[in-house]
């Protein structure tokens, strides 16, 4: 057991839109988790102006898309016009729906609020390092476990959950875990996360989010970590 500094507390809290855009503008990106659950929450999203893979497809040069969610694929081809996604499962590349080669091409894999969701995170690791090539940019964001309204639904006995998760990272878990498989972190931000809420809801949160990462980062909703093969 140890203390250490958390290193991402020295700066700002960034918008996470705005800091995906800043790493993947004019890249060749392939876009793991891409999907969403459900079509109800890609439409929300869609008209709110912040569906992920639509804004990286624009603002990459290259985007390909690999989700488990194939029952969302048709509504993204007939509704938004996206044709840039594949089926694959992201902890087996053999799954993925194309050629492989195609992958050697990628100067970014984004992997953005998908790891809490694995059955097996070093399987994924182990795909990437197999299978894309050595130079390769993998960004990932997953959700703080130290956000502010985890500690505020624990002075209330309650936990904040999603049946999806199946686990939280710190940084220092993170950093264990990406060093296992040969990964190390270049990066680490603190990242806000737009929210599906009501209005006043959504003011209060955003309110109170403010002053708590202006009071410490380390309360920000979400880590990017910008990672590479050491």
């Amino acid at each position: 057991m140890a203390i250490k500094s958390i290193a991402p507390l020295r700066q700002k809290s960034k918008q996470k839109h705005e800091i995906i855009i800043e790493l993947i503008e004019g890249k060749k990106v392939v876009h793991y988790g891409c999907v969403d659950d459900d079509e109800e929450l890609i439409e929300h999203k869609a008209q709110k102006g912040y569906y992920l893979h639509q804004a990286v497809t624009e603002h990459s040069k290259s985007t390909i898309g690999i989700d488990l969610n194939k029952d969302a694929f048709n509504f993204l081809e007939e509704e938004m016009g996206i044709i840039n996604v594949v089926y694959g499962n992201v902890e087996d590349p053999g799954t993925f729906n194309l050629d492989k080669k195609r992958l050697k091409k990628a100067e970014v894999v984004l992997i953005p609020d998908l790891i809490e969701h694995l059955n097996n995170p070093g399987n994924m690791l182990q795909g990437i390092k197999d299978h894309f090539r050595e130079d390769v940019k993998v960004i990932i964001l997953t959700p703080n476990p130290f956000a502010w309204y985890n500690f505020a639904a624990t002075l209330l006995n309650k936990e904040i959950y999603t049946p999806y998760h199946t686990c939280y990272f710190t940084t220092e878990s993170m950093i264990v875990l990406l060093k296992r498989y040969g990964f190390k972190v270049d990066k680490i931000h603190p990242v806000i996360a737009p929210k599906r809420r009501g209005g006043i809801v959504r003011a209060f949160d955003a309110s109170v989010g403010k002053l708590a990462t202006f009071i410490s980062p380390g309360f920000a909703d979400l880590y990017l970590y910008e990672c590479s093969l050491e």
